[in-house]
């Protein structure tokens, strides 16, 4: 089963069970705060339910969700999100953004291409902030291009952690 399917399957459980588990994506992007400050137009790739749209909510004046599952893309839709059908590799068409996240959504995603759109679709002076997985660590090398901000391994939710890193666009 691809990632995709696994997820389309889950999505209508997502909620009750990121909630028994306590994901908190406010947790994780809390050490960043500071140095993130307000930011115009954020955009959250793999934005799920959308509970990393309200996180970023917080501190971006406007914000944009990416979701290929529709199921979820729509429970962040009837949260008063916009959110894009595509996938994480496919942002680079988007317009520009001072702010771009992947919360728990880059590990799933070809890193290369990823890092190839946030470099055309983050503006100049753009942060670009992401989690993963212990195991998925080697993606952030293809983040080359962007000078880090900060990094730490912060703790998700009991038995998982995740690498969180914050880029500046150069």
């Amino acid at each position: 089963m691809s990632w995709l399917e696994y997820f389309r399957k889950w999505a209508s459980k997502y909620e009750r069970e990121v909630e028994v588990y306590g994901y908190d994506p406010h947790r994780l992007i809390a050490p960043f705060l500071p140095l993130i400050r307000k930011r115009e137009r954020g955009l959250d790739v793999g934005c799920g339910t959308g509970k990393s749209l309200e996180a970023i909510a917080k501190f971006c004046d406007r914000v944009v969700g990416v979701e290929p599952v529709e199921k979820m893309a729509r429970q962040a839709e009837a949260k008063g999100f916009e959110v894009l059908r595509m996938r994480g590799e496919e942002i680079g068409r988007l317009g520009r953004f001072d702010f771009v996240s992947f919360f728990a959504s880059l590990d799933y995603m070809d890193p290369e291409r990823v890092a190839e759109a946030c470099g055309r679709v983050l503006a100049p002076g753009g942060l670009l902030f992401f989690t993963l997985e212990p195991e998925h660590l080697g993606h952030a090398e293809h983040f080359r291009g962007f000078e880090p901000v900060k990094r730490l391994r912060k703790r998700a939710y009991e038995g998982q952690d995740y690498w969180c890193f914050l880029l500046k666009k150069c």
